[in-house]
């Protein structure tokens, strides 16, 4: 990476050299965003409970100090499913972990870092964003909408990772950002495909408007504390957390999702134990806290479930192993194929 140049062109020099999609724009793209889900939020299109738990805490650019004009950078990050075996009944079964889940906190970091190293320089003032970076990466033009409302990236299709930073333009990232077009765009083939409404377990994709109900969405519940509802039922493919039914048959996903090993499994003591701390959680009503004191508390001496919470913290998993159990334990119970 040449050491001059322009900001815009060095940041593109290093995207495509890590095969990375890249968005660049002003700043005042965030404002659309953010004006974009209060109309959404006022006019009753979202859930109020998810609103307030899953939507309510984003800063948007409050509390980011990068002084002087300000830029966006949008970093879609190639991501892959990660398989993680469990002995279950004297067989080892492929448990999978859809895309984003491992290392999601560290790749943030890392791509900042490499960022910096190699495009911006160490004394450019950048920050990471804490919005919604899906309906930042659509409006910058990055993504396209599914009606699954997962984004997609040219090449990419859904398994890749988004990544989004406010970078300071004085100084020796000086340069002029582009104004993005600020329009939601949905892929053109879900005018008339209909193949993830009819995958999804819960009914969440609708077919009388294009915004899901988020609320049914198993993803949802499958990250939650909270007792999974009754009728919430679990998609075919055993997934530790979350779900991958609507991505593995929309045709835009077509030889474009990668499956990798996670380089760890479970052993059969290992998968017992995380089933028993899932056990636990479920038996507590409203989910328990997490940590010392939560469900898997009396699991503390089993060196089992050490070793298997080690796997998954080494694996930068970031949901709770507790609750990875239940979902398990909820896929074998209900014998859903695998």
């Amino acid at each position: 990476m040449r050491a001059g140049g322009k900001f815009e062109e060095r940041l593109k020099e290093w995207a495509a050299a890590r095969g990375y999609g890249l968005a660049i724009a002003a700043a005042g793209v965030i404002e659309a965003v953010k004006n974009k889900l209060e109309e959404r939020r006022s006019k009753g299109m979202i859930d109020p409970g998810f609103y307030k738990e899953n939507l309510a805490s984003f800063r948007f650019l409050e509390g980011i100090a990068v002084t002087g004009r300000k830029c966006v950078v949008m970093v879609a990050v190639p991501c892959p499913i990660h398989v993680l075996p469990v002995t279950v009944g004297g067989r080892m079964i492929d448990a999978l972990i859809p895309p984003t889940y491992v290392r999601y906190k560290a790749t943030f970091a890392a791509v900042l870092g490499d960022m910096k190293e190699y495009a911006l320089g160490p004394d450019v003032e950048a920050e990471t964003l804490k919005v919604p970076l899906k309906s930042l990466a659509v409006h910058m033009g990055l993504v396209s909408y599914g009606r699954n409302n997962i984004t997609y990236a040219p090449g990419l299709g859904s398994g890749y990772q988004l990544c989004g930073y406010v970078v300071g333009t004085g100084g020796a990232a000086a340069g002029k950002c582009p104004t993005a077009e600020g329009r939601e765009t949905v892929l053109e083939r879900c005018a008339s495909c209909r193949a993830c409404v009819k995958a999804c377990p819960t009914g969440a994709i609708r077919e009388d408007r294009f915004l899901i109900s988020a609320e049914r969405c198993f993803t949802l519940h499958s990250e939650s504390r909270k007792p999974i509802p009754a009728w919430a039922k679990p998609p075919k493919t055993l997934c530790l957390i979350g779900c991958m039914a609507c991505q593995q048959v929309c045709p835009e996903n077509k030889g474009r999702l990668k499956t990798e090993p996670s380089g760890v499994e479970f052993t059969a003591d290992e998968t017992e134990a995380v089933l028993e701390a899932g056990r636990r959680l479920e038996a507590v009503d409203g989910g328990g806290v997490k940590g010392a004191a939560g469900p898997a508390a009396g699991l503390q001496d089993s060196a089992a479930w050490r070793s298997a919470l080690a796997k998954s913290d080494g694996l930068g998993i970031t949901e709770d192993l507790e609750v990875m159990g239940r979902n398990l334990g909820l896929f074998l119970k209900r014998g859903t194929q695998y």
